[in-house]
């Protein structure tokens, strides 16, 4: 059974939009009316509104345009009419009297302000009545245009949420997403008469196109509308007489914060359902192969059946998934928009109907809770269906961001990070890590019931690392600050050391094992003990020295921490048991080296051997044998080699290279460093370097570098070397170089 008691303090305003508006094709400007009915639920007296001019981001002026020049790409900032997007309001009438609107981030113009002729006490309402026009941008980023495709994701002014943080008015930049109040839409729009159309909410009056645009079994008939479906609430009639070649298409949707909605007059339709919920596939005229014959309609259809499994009912009627004119995927409360129909994305972008669309966090404030989560949930779902996880290869890259401290928290106001770059990969992939870590600690069972918990206690209401971190506690009975507060709010680096086994025969044939771990790194993770088949024990992780007895039927195999690779241990070269007194804490593999191809291992030192043989005219032919190992790619990057001379009048026969780089016991960021030593063909020398990237930016900017190189050699055979150079110069040439 689920908990689904809310904290009574809680409260969201109620918001109700109607909305008229025409879409002109050949300017592409959508002009509108939109009747806005503003309650305050609050606590607080209100005395300013505001609404999110969201177009207005995709043009030059715009924080967006500035970020962008910031970062050195090129998109909005110096696109010219008719090209770049806008949303102008021509007029707006503020409790009944005409008030123009300011622009407190001028000279971007994405939010808009009032100051309110009176106070909103908590329980009062308004009405706000705003005329505008939209015009979507001809380089697609969340909405655009082409010819007569329009992806109106983001078109009307929007109201700006206000929560116990006060008036959430913040402009879009390219990091970082949306946030709105939950409310019901009532969308009249008048359209070209060919028009078929994709939207949040079910169609109440008019065309939408479907059947004209239908293929396959849903083209003989059977097109559910779901027209009655909110009763009453859709049921007026507001579609009139249309001029020649225009059409009414009137939609309704209730408890979303969010209307988008897509029109083509190529589209082609197939329909589906999952259990109740209908599910609308749009796809252009050539994507048959790829998305028409029902693949992306099943697909959808699963991804419904894996998230049901996963959270619960879905909150709505109906699911639209339309081919949109951008690459990737956009969402929107019962619609995604996606540029393919990969299996990937649509379980993705689906999931976010109800990590953000159900339960609906501030995207630009936490946006870990949407994109982490559906990461997460999305790998998750391949993981279960027989499919290669993705846990390893993004555990590996933040692993690497972590050591070059390129990290910063999760939990972080989006346009804060330090780039986009940076945002995106905190958010989406060490996002989904985060929850990844805590299934690794509480079990699949325990997840799966905390999402089922959470889902019932806060669907259809805002959200926040609080509410989700309460029902974690109290669904898996653990305090979990720690884990939220390092993950979220941290970046710190975990590592622990195997330091001592002992095992102990009991007298009834069974073993009992002790084992020491220390804790090297400042972030803390429980650790599993185990060999190479079976998990034996959990280590707390949290003190610097710790013993662990457990007890087992076998007498264990050569033991390690963090077998399966969950806790983020980032040194994994000191996880294994020591064998010997000289015996080393790691492991190592060996193979033959592919001198195209570096492979590098997460859980032991690689070491590649390359056979190798060249010839010269004083030395004949020579062959060697190379080592060359590496840890991550990153440490251990060391190389020996061996050389023989097969000529018996060869004055060195024998040579030798070592060069030691990189130790994992001195991790140092963003910075490479080496010693080196040889004696071979008659020349011994040492060389030492280091290298410092000074880089600001992974993705842009200059790449400075600091460091030096030293290299001394002697030379004792000039047979082997251009006499040129050593001859008139000495036989012994030291020499330096910095950069």
């Amino acid at each position: 059974m689920l908990a689904l008691a809310v904290d009574s303090t809680y409260w969201q305003q109620r918001v109700a939009y109607e909305i008229v508006a025409s879409v002109d094709e050949p300017s592409g400007v959508l002009s509108g009316n939109v009747r806005i009915t503003y309650v305050n639920q609050s606590p607080d007296t209100l005395r300013d509104f505001y609404v999110h001019q969201y177009l207005n981001a995709f043009r030059p002026g715009s924080r967006w345009a500035a970020a962008d020049s910031a970062e050195q790409r090129v998109r909005f900032q110096h696109m010219r009419d008719p090209d770049y997007a806008f949303e102008r309001i021509t007029s707006a009438t503020v409790m009944g009297g005409r008030r123009p609107p300011d622009y407190p981030y001028a000279p971007d113009s994405t939010i808009a302000h009032w100051r309110l002729p009176r106070p909103l006490a908590p329980g009062d309402s308004l009405v706000v009545d705003i005329a505008w026009q939209a015009r979507p941008s001809t380089l697609p980023r969340r909405q655009g245009r082409q010819g007569r495709r329009f992806d109106f994701a983001q078109w009307y002014p929007k109201v700006v949420v206000y929560d116990k943080y006060g008036w959430e008015d913040h402009p879009l930049y390219p990091a970082g997403e949306f946030y709105g109040e939950f409310a019901s839409y009532d969308v009249t729009l008048d359209l070209a008469a060919d028009q078929v159309v994709g939207a949040t909410g079910v169609p109440v009056e008019g065309d939408p196109g479907w059947e004209k645009a239908a293929v396959g079994a849903v083209a003989s008939g059977g097109i559910d509308y779901q027209r009655s479906y909110y009763g009453r609430a859709g049921g007026q009639n507001r579609c009139g007489a249309m001029a020649s070649g225009r059409k009414c298409v009137r939609l309704y949707a209730d408890s979303v914060h969010h209307f988008a909605f897509s029109l083509n007059p190529e589209y082609r339709y197939e329909q589906g359902r999952y259990k109740d919920v209908v599910v609308h596939v749009l796809y252009q005229p050539g994507d048959s192969a790829t998305w028409g014959k029902g693949i992306a309609v099943q697909r959808t259809e699963t991804a419904l059946a894996w998230l049901d499994s996963l959270y619960g009912k879905f909150a709505w009627p109906q699911i639209t998934n339309v081919h949109r004119i951008e690459g990737g995927g956009t969402e929107f409360p019962m619609m995604i928009m996606d540029g393919s129909a990969g299996l990937g994305l649509i379980i993705h972008e689906l999931g976010h109907n109800y990590t953000m669309g159900i339960l609906a966090n501030n995207e630009w404030r936490e946006g870990y809770l949407d994109e982490g989560f559906t990461s997460f949930q999305t790998d998750w779902f391949f993981e279960t269906h027989g499919q290669p996880s993705q846990y390893a290869d993004v555990e590996t890259e933040i692993l690497l961001w972590d050591l070059d401290r390129w990290s910063e928290p999760v939990s972080m106001i989006s346009d804060r990070y330090r780039d986009f770059a940076t945002y995106n990969t905190m958010i989406y992939e060490k996002g989904a890590l985060f929850y990844e870590q805590l299934r690794y600690i509480v079990g699949d069972g325990v997840m799966r019931q905390i999402l089922r918990t959470y889902y019932a206690r806060y669907r259809l209401r805002h959200v926040d690392e609080d509410a989700f971190r309460s029902v974690a506690e109290e669904v898996s009975h653990r305090d979990l600050r720690s884990l939220f507060g390092q993950w979220l709010h941290g970046t710190p680096l975990i590592d622990y050391r195997l330091d001592k086994v002992q095992r102990c025969r009991l007298a009834d044939d069974r073993w009992l094992t002790t084992v020491t771990i220390s804790r090297q790194g400042d972030g803390w993770m429980p650790v599993e003990i185990g060999d190479k088949d079976t998990i034996y024990a959990r280590a707390t992780g949290q003190a610097e020295r710790e013993r662990v007895e457990f007890v087992s039927t076998r007498k264990p195999g050569r033991l390690m921490l963090d077998p399966r690779q969950r806790a983020h241990d980032w040194n994994a070269l000191n996880n294994y048991e020591k064998r010997g007194l000289v015996g080393s804490r790691g492991k190592d593999v060996l193979r033959l080296e592919n001198p195209t191809r570096q492979v590098s291992r997460r859980d032991r030192t690689v070491t590649a051997l390359l056979p190798l043989v060249w010839y010269n005219d004083y030395g004949g032919v020579t062959g060697a044998l190379q080592s060359r190992s590496n840890y991550l790619g990153r440490f251990e990057k060391n190389v020996a080699a061996y050389s023989y001379a097969f000529d018996t009048n060869a004055t060195h026969r024998e040579g030798f290279y070592f060069r030691l780089a990189n130790p994992v016991s001195h991790p140092i960021p963003r910075t490479e460093a080496s010693a080196a030593g040889w004696t071979v063909e008659g020349r011994s020398g040492i060389a030492l370097h280091a290298d410092r990237a000074l880089r600001e930016h992974l993705t842009f900017g200059a790449d400075r570098h600091a460091g030096f190189d030293a290299i001394w050699m002697t030379v004792s055979d000039l047979g082997y070397v251009d006499g040129r150079l050593w001859i008139t110069r000495g036989p012994s040439r030291p020499g330096h170089g910095a950069r």
